[in-house]
């Protein structure tokens, strides 16, 4: 509850102070198939991304806000059972535009807030935990304040805890995703 409060006091500041906001959104869809006669299996994954922000510096070129990630996966192999993932990630974000043009940008998010479901070896569980990630973009400007873009995401869910059954266990598990995708943001100035 701290972490929220935090942030709305930081982006009530920047309101405050005529910032820039960005809105900015991802998409990324992935999938495989292999009929080969020894790795036969299918792979799928979707990747949402959201971000709203707003400038911290004068150039305002920096911008703090909440990031919300929404990703499933799914992998068969063979006769295996399908392993699954469903994830909602929430949490800060920081994102520098390089350059005057906000083409060029870097970002680093931490995500405290992790709620989800997996389905593991037959076993369907509830996941919470934490991730962090970092990305690079590049923004092509269509107006003054609408962009299409594409960008690159590098992103590890840290598992802490999963309950199966209301029978609840402590976990050190995770997963990382390099994510590829086409973002859509706005910008006001």
């Amino acid at each position: 509850m701290r972490l929220t409060s935090l942030f709305f006091f930081c982006l009530f500041f920047t309101f405050s102070a005529k910032a820039s906001l960005l809105l900015q959104g991802g998409l990324s869809y992935t999938s495989q198939s292999d009929a080969s006669e020894n790795g036969d299996g299918d792979m799928s994954r979707l990747y949402n991304k959201i971000f709203l922000g707003a400038s911290l510096n004068k150039k305002k070129t920096l911008f703090f806000g909440w990031n919300i990630n929404s990703w499933s996966s799914s992998l068969k192999q063979g006769t295996n059972e399908e392993d699954s993932y469903g994830v909602l990630e929430m949490g800060p974000r920081l994102q520098l535009f390089l350059n005057d043009d906000y083409n060029f940008y870097i970002s680093a998010e931490w995500n405290p807030y992790i709620k989800g479901d997996r389905d593991k070896n037959g076993s369907n569980g509830d996941i919470e935990g934490s991730s962090y990630g970092i990305g690079a973009g590049y923004r092509f400007k269509l107006t003054k304040a609408l962009g299409l873009g594409i960008a690159f995401q590098y992103q590890t869910l840290n598992i802490t805890k999963e309950t199966i059954n209301s029978s609840e266990s402590t976990k050190s598990d995770s997963v990382s995703n390099i994510v590829p995708m086409l973002e859509i943001s706005f910008m006001s100035k």
